[in-house]
């Protein structure tokens, strides 16, 4: 018996209250690092002695590189559930969750959380209310962890972790890496309700066919690598970042002026996730590797309204985008209202590149 009532636990205003915390847009990366670690102080500061061990983790601990987009507690193995915190501990929490994201990625990333929310609120319609529970799933269930110490000069991070949404950062020398960036959404357009037509990643889904609907024949006969999908993203796992090793698809270099305005658009959809200061950093690193060098995929059909799959791949950019099985059917069809994505860094996920800068140049490490 599922010890979680079906229902709504909280109220989604409630959720996005921490939007005000957000601060005035930063100039620079180093104030976008000294904002958060004055957030992530502040929100260990806030637990008691007895809850600290499980939120401060030493920054060399594996698991600041563990993480899954599953659902709960059992494979937790560190951080502080929004469940076990009080309403001083959540507003803290909030404040570090929002300090290096954007408005829009903020929003996202509340409004995941909230969808489950609504995913628990009609359990009975779901496969899982016949499987043995209890099932950790909704808003309380999503565990927020601090790596190292980020009121010193050495490297330290964050990590937020839960079901459809894991959000990883590491600040190296005021850097701040924003990869790996699991974000998924079910029900991705609400479909009853007070909240029905709500899409919480819409731009994702009809950026992607914008782009797709504007190339010819002859790109098409490039891009698309399979007319069937797979069965989720390759690289939606932790210790999957290097599975694909071969870019597939189109060459950016090979669309036209147009297309390319599509394709960045798309792009930008994910990386301005991230605070502007970083976003704009990180734009130009993907850009600085060249358009020979970045390319665009798809797996499936090419309407929308159907399961579909997409990748954005180059040195610097990781982009996988496709749809989860349907929670609703005993089918496990693929759901074109079940969404998954991943956004990584290639060269530089979970910061990996800046730290073996710092740790070969700080003299400290000599």
């Amino acid at each position: 018996m599922n010890k979680y009532p079906a229902r709504v636990r909280g109220s989604f205003p409630a959720l996005i209250a921490g939007a005000s915390l957000l601060m005035s847009l930063p100039a620079s990366g180093d104030m976008v690092s000294e904002r958060c670690a004055t957030a992530a102080q502040a929100f260990v500061t806030s637990l008691s002695a007895e809850l600290r061990p499980s939120v401060a983790v030493p920054f060399d601990s594996d698991a600041r590189r563990e993480w899954a987009f599953r659902p709960g507690s059992d494979i937790r193995k560190e951080g502080l559930a929004f469940r076990d915190m009080t309403d001083e501990q959540r507003v803290a929490a909030h404040r570090l969750v929002a300090c290096a994201l954007s408005s829009q990625g903020y929003q996202k990333a509340v409004a995941i959380m909230h969808l489950d929310d609504i995913v628990m609120a009609n359990f009975h319609e779901t496969v899982l209310a016949s499987l043995p529970g209890p099932f950790e799933m909704g808003a309380e269930f999503y565990w927020l962890a601090v790596f190292g110490d980020p009121g010193g000069d050495a490297p330290w991070g964050w990590q937020l972790e839960g079901h459809h949404l894991v959000l990883n950062f590491t600040v190296v020398d005021d850097a701040i890496a924003v990869t790996p960036a699991f974000l998924g959404a079910d029900p991705a357009e609400v479909q009853r309700g007070p909240l029905a037509g709500w899409r919480v990643m819409g731009q994702e889904m009809d950026l992607a066919f914008a782009l797709l609907a504007s190339l010819t024949d002859a790109q098409l006969e490039t891009v698309i690598l399979s007319e069937d999908l797979p069965q989720n993203v390759f690289t939606g796992t932790a210790g999957k970042g290097g599975v694909l090793t071969e870019y597939e698809g189109l060459p950016v270099a090979e669309l036209d002026d147009g297309q390319q305005q599509r394709l960045w658009a798309l792009v930008a959809e994910y990386v301005n996730n991230a605070d502007a200061a970083l976003a704009a950093k990180q734009m130009e690193r993907i850009r600085a590797d060249g358009l020979d060098n970045i390319y665009f995929a798809w797996m499936g059909p090419r309407t929308p309204g159907n399961s579909v799959y997409y990748r954005i791949h180059g040195p610097s950019i990781l982009i996988e985008y496709d749809h989860g099985q349907d929670l609703r059917s005993r089918k496990r069809k693929a759901d074109p209202n079940h969404i998954h994505t991943i956004y990584r860094d290639p060269s530089n996920d979970h910061g990996e590149d800046w730290l073996r800068r710092h740790y070969a140049e700080s003299p400290h490490h000599q």
